[in-house]
């Protein structure tokens, strides 16, 4: 076993009092519909993009696809696992919390990927994550629960991208899973999908108020997208070395990368991908009540 001090701390989300702490500071209007897909790109000389929906056809100047891996408004190309650059993961959630976050590296639970635990509230999360999308994980998450004597009760799971996509086309603008934003290697998601979705919201507000094209909105947003890319790419590499490495030599690996010269300059790195001081307020605007995270 190893332990790494962390140069910073992991927060975890209660993901309904997070999306209303969110619709508080939103001015919009919120419909439910079920998506079909575009009905045509943006043409040029045109401000009109329909979607289709069951509701019937929507129209307007700007679309978001924030809809999750399907990618549901980039047409006919998209993926369908298992063949896609996907991985696969489960978790359980039994009452009562815990004081760590805990990683198994672990081919009992998986071949590829990693099995965790942790506190979230006044429950713990306990999973599997596979990054070979064949891999079921659904028997091994629950072996992991057992293995913690933990109940196995109020499963949450999905495809999980691990690779940059295009963040914009047909004059849709992506975000989060639809753009590939969750990271390789730890499938971490929401907070790139904050991330890339305020980087997106500052654009868009751009147009909204006249001070730019959506044509320039999509360019500026596609390239920080895209400047993002090389660090993707070197989380997927190591996604893809770890179950290379043989069993017999994983383990003192993760202690000798445990030194704590090495843990602050990785996990600083880490995190800066996707930097926290992103969400300060541009100079001369007020900054916003944060609440604490849970």
């Amino acid at each position: 076993d190893s332990r790494y001090k962390l140069p910073w701390t992991f927060s975890t989300f209660d993901y309904r009092e997070l999306c209303a702490l969110l619709w508080e500071g939103c001015d919009a209007r919120f419909e439910t519909a079920k998506v079909e897909g575009l009905v045509n790109g943006a043409a040029n000389g045109s401000d009109a993009i329909g979607v289709e929906t069951d509701r019937g056809l929507i129209t307007a100047p700007l679309v978001v696809d924030a809809l999750g891996w399907r990618r549901v408004l980039a047409g006919p190309a998209g993926y369908q696992p298992p063949e896609a650059p996907l991985s696969r993961g489960l978790e359980v959630h039994p009452e009562g919390g815990a004081t760590d976050l805990e990683i198994w590296i672990d081919r009992r639970y998986v071949p590829a990927g990693y099995g965790w635990s942790f506190p979230a509230g006044e429950e713990t999360r306990i999973g599997v994550g596979s990054f070979d999308p064949k891999f079921h994980v659904r028997e091994t998450t629950e072996l992991l629960a057992e293995d913690l004597e933990r109940d196995r009760v109020r499963y949450q799971g999905n495809w999980i991208p691990h690779q940059l996509r295009a963040a914009t086309g047909r004059g849709v603008f992506f975000a989060g899973d639809s753009a590939g934003h969750c990271l390789p290697l730890t499938a971490e998601g929401i907070r790139t999908a904050l991330y890339f979705g305020m980087a997106l919201g500052r654009e868009l507000r751009e147009v909204v108020d006249g001070r730019q094209t959506r044509e320039q909105a999509a360019t500026r947003y596609a390239q920080f997208s895209d400047s993002h890319e090389w660090k993707f790419k070197w989380m997927l590499r190591t996604q893809k070395i770890v179950p290379r490495v043989p069993p017999r030599l994983l383990g003192p690996l993760i202690k000798v990368f445990g030194v704590k010269c090495f843990v602050d300059w990785s996990f600083r790195h880490y995190l800066n991908i996707a930097p926290p001081e992103f969400a300060d307020p541009a100079p001369g605007q007020a900054k916003p009540e944060v609440p604490t995270a849970v």
